[in-house]
């Protein structure tokens, strides 16, 4: 009786909290009704797509292909030894280790397109503050993952070499860096796939790649020229992820290479990765490092008058509608992803229907976040409303992905029984798969909530609400004070929301 009744508050408090954030989002379903025609009215006008454009495309297409790669390749190498730096094992300073791992946590909280934007105030336009950002972006999260596995492996092995006096260092490498390197390099994978997407909209910060030329396009509404550009992209996603699922594969020890094929491939990831290195070209540092200063100036003594204000400019409330945002377009996002997750499974339909569902994902997943800013502003003006539609497809990518994933884990035996019993498919799934996919889903989903209040804090780019808007405009305005409000808020709302998640994730284990 108490858990029923603990059950029912906890859903009543959840519908609350819905509706208030809606409230609070100028959420209007009849606006949506009437005008939201007008989205597919812009898609329709990408088909067909100007294929003479695609000799203008093809060169800064390229460029955010090498930032990626390059910001990839570096974040990956400096990740690893930020990581062992940062592993209780190898570093038993806490003193040392502790305020590393806040920095850490600090940098990892702040958009990539945000860092690039900061870069370009460092090292001026172009592709070399793309690629800075994303190698910086690279570097904190693969940190991050890297000294968590490290923490969660046996040592054991690690303690009796270093009791048999071969040292801890060696230790180390002998032990400890064997058993999360496959894993490492398949989170690194994961983050080439992400780093390809944000290469593609950091042009719209003047930092190279093809987000500059995509924005023009889109600003002078020639629609075809862009369904050009993001058929191209569509091209280059479903290579990067082609090919990263089978070095996925590789790596698991589920595909085998011969050692003749393992030469090769590193011959040929090397001359991409060193040829990535074309977008780092020196930067003119002159009265750069005044604006380094400044922006420190600005972190380290932020305006405190935004931060203590409670009216709609202040630090609280844009908090509170990003938050909004992330929270109903992340809830959006998962009710769509979960229909895709079971109608694009091998596993639960068949192989033509899957087939088809799965391209369609990656086509939602292959269109930048900007260009579904700007597509919904056209529906329903500047305004966290049309945040909410713009996060709620940004997130079926990703968390149909992990719902797939999840989906082709679990064992479909009970499912199979329910079906060879006459059971409906609807029934047969409430029964046999929802229960062993609860967990997985609600870790994706605490993820994906996480990744949408960094990616509303950017939507203020193209005005759709949330804190993104007076940060950018704080930025560009050099309003450095401002500015450091604005993101020492962002880092407190992401990290309380960390705080909880972890706490769900270790009451989900329990």
């Amino acid at each position: 009786m108490r858990y029923s009744l603990r059950r029912t508050g906890m859903v009543l408090l959840f519908l609350a909290l819905i509706i208030l954030c809606g409230e609070s989002t100028n959420v209007s379903l009849p606006l949506l009704l009437r005008r939201g025609v007008r989205f597919f009215d812009i898609a329709g006008a990408m088909i067909p797509p100007d294929t003479s454009y695609a000799r203008v495309v093809l060169a800064p297409l390229w460029a955010s292909v090498q930032m990626s790669l390059a910001g990839t390749g570096i974040g990956a190498v400096l990740g690893l030894v930020g990581a062992s730096f940062a592993s209780a094992y190898l570093n038993p300073h806490a003193w040392l280790r502790i305020p590393f791992k806040a920095i850490v946590h600090l940098i990892r909280t702040i958009p990539a397109l945000i860092l690039a934007l900061l870069c370009t105030f460092l090292v001026g336009l172009g592709t070399l503050a793309g690629t800075l950002a994303l190698s910086i972006y690279t570097t904190v999260v693969m940190i991050r993952m890297g000294y968590e596995d490290m923490e969660n492996t046996d040592l054991k092995a690690a303690q009796a070499l270093e009791a048999a006096g071969c040292g801890r260092l060696r230790a180390f490498i002998r032990t400890i860096l064997p058993a999360v390197l496959a894993g490492y390099l398949i989170n690194v994978l994961y983050m080439l796939e992400a780093n390809v997407r944000h290469a593609a909209i950091l042009g719209y910060v003047g930092a190279g790649g093809i987000g500059l030329l995509l924005n023009e396009r889109l600003a002078w509404r020639e629609y075809s020229e862009v369904g050009m550009i993001l058929l191209l992209l569509y091209g280059v996603v479903v290579v990067t992820e082609g090919v990263s699922e089978w070095l996925r594969q590789v790596l698991s020890g589920k595909s085998h290479l011969p050692r003749a094929g393992k030469t090769v491939l590193g011959l040929v990831l090397a001359v991409l990765f060193l040829s990535s290195f074309q977008t780092l070209s020196l930067p003119d540092t002159g009265g750069k490092g005044m604006a380094a200063a400044a922006i420190v100036q600005g972190i380290l003594d932020p305006d405190w008058s935004m931060i203590c204000s409670l009216a709609h400019d202040g630090v609280p409330w844009l908090l509170y509608e990003t938050f909004c945002i992330a929270f109903l377009g992340t809830l959006g996002g998962t009710v769509i992803a979960a229909w895709f997750s079971f109608t694009a499974s091998f596993r639960l339909f068949p192989a033509p229907a899957a087939l088809t569902f799965r391209l369609i994902l990656l086509l939602i997943r292959a269109v930048p976040v900007f260009v579904y800013g700007l597509m919904w502003i056209r529906v329903t003006g500047p305004g966290p409303f049309a945040g909410v539609l713009t996060l709620t497809l940004c997130s079926v990518g990703l968390l149909a992905k992990r719902f797939l994933i999840a989906i082709d884990d679990i064992q479909l035996e009970p499912y199979r029984a329910y079906r060879a019993m006459g059971i409906s498919i609807v029934r047969s799934i409430r029964w046999a798969v929802l229960p062993q996919l609860g967990p997985r889903y609600g870790a994706a989903i605490l993820y994906r909530f996480d990744v949408n209040l960094r990616d509303a804090a950017i939507l203020g780019l193209v005005g759709a609400g949330g804190i993104g808007t007076p940060l950018i405009l704080a930025m560009m305005h050099y309003e450095w004070a401002a500015a450091g409000a604005l993101l020492w808020g962002m880092v407190g709302l992401v990290t309380i929301v960390e705080v909880f998640s972890e706490w769900l994730r270790k009451k989900q284990r329990i």
